[in-house]
């Protein structure tokens, strides 16, 4: 698709530029075949042609300022009084030009009042074909990256349902609280809350673009308490936060499938901190996402293939946070370590 929308913004780039040189380009052609008259500079057809190249040149180096700077600077990041302001200065500064143009460069019997009106319009809308052709492909872009974000989103949706709504780990978690029925009817009820929060956040909350971060973490909180009421080993996990998470919004469940992937791959559950999962605000706008598990050394599935597979959460991340995001994945002989760094907001 870039490369079709490069292609289009090619073509009508070209479209421009053939528009604007025509009256030079028929006039070189015409000189082509009758070449004595560069002889005399001073017939009016020679002064259109030097006329036309020079404000032709004028009009295309307007053009540009607009599409190249002016657009992808204020427009694209929504700062539309310092795109209108600039887009005044750099095309009055055009007009001056003009006018210049057309006092040492004049041709034709109108006045030069006349000629340098008509110039002034002309400079005027060709502020329009820059920003439409950057409009458009902008628009194009945009859709297509809605699209493929709500494909990846639905992919995303799946094998998140797939990963913790499946009937293993419904089954095995039940059967924990069941346990605790028996044994404590108050925690066991605590945990079957937990579960329900799950439930409900992945079935209603996983579908929005973005979630409060509290509830991201409130919904990971509850995920490994679920987790760890298989193991009697209370320093099992480490989960810690960091930093002040309020007033911030984030991809829902953009963190699960790691941690999802940690506990599949502990198995050891006797170890102290075999899992430890960080989350760090910084500087008010950057989430610092940390998890490293120990894993057996004879473990060869290092990568988080169940549930989420890598390239998709890869792709998720190149559609929300394009340019915005870190992501290393290193692995020793006994640990395997995610580091994600995402910055919420646009520099």
């Amino acid at each position: 698709m870039k490369k079709k929308l490069s292609l289009l913004a090619i073509l009508l780039q070209a479209f421009y530029l053939l528009l604007v040189t025509t009256p030079a380009l028929v006039s070189i052609v015409y000189l082509v075949f009758h070449p004595w008259l560069f002889s005399h500079p001073s017939l009016p057809f020679t002064r259109a042609l030097k006329f036309n190249l020079v404000f032709e040149a004028l009009l295309i180096s307007h053009f540009y300022v607009f599409y190249l700077v002016l657009f992808p600077r204020f427009v694209k990041t929504q700062r539309l009084k310092l795109f209108v302001f600039f887009g005044l200065l750099v095309t009055l500064v055009c007009i001056g030009l003009g006018g210049i143009v057309t006092k040492y460069l004049p041709f034709g019997n109108t006045t030069f009042g006349v000629q340098f009106a008509d110039i002034s319009i002309a400079i005027i809308l060709n502020c329009l074909y820059p920003c439409g052709i950057a409009g458009i492909i902008s628009w194009l872009s945009e859709r297509h990256q809605r699209q493929a974000m709500e494909k990846i989103n639905l992919e995303t949706s799946l094998a998140l349902l797939k990963a913790q709504i499946n009937p293993h780990f419904l089954f095995n978690t039940l059967n924990n609280i069941d346990v605790l029925i028996e044994k404590d009817a108050a925690v066991a009820s605590v945990y079957l809350k937990k579960l329900s929060d799950i439930l409900r956040f992945t079935l209603y909350e996983s579908p929005s673009d973005t979630v409060a971060l509290n509830e991201e973490i409130k919904y990971i909180y509850e995920y490994i308490e679920l987790q760890k009421i298989r193991t009697s080993n209370t320093d099992f996990v480490s989960f810690t936060v960091e930093g002040d998470t309020s007033n911030l919004q984030i991809a829902p469940m953009l963190f699960i499938p790691f941690i999802e992937n940690a506990f599949k791959h502990a198995t050891n559950k006797k170890i102290n901190n075999a899992i430890e999962v960080r989350i760090i605000i910084k500087d008010g706008n950057t989430i610092n996402f940390y998890c490293s598990n120990a894993f057996d050394a004879d473990d060869t599935l290092l990568q988080p293939h169940s549930g989420l597979g890598l390239e998709l959460i890869k792709s998720r991340l190149n559609l929300l946070y394009p340019n915005k995001y870190e992501m290393d994945i290193d692995k020793s002989d006994t640990r395997f370590t995610v580091t994600l760094n995402v910055n919420l907001h646009d520099n």
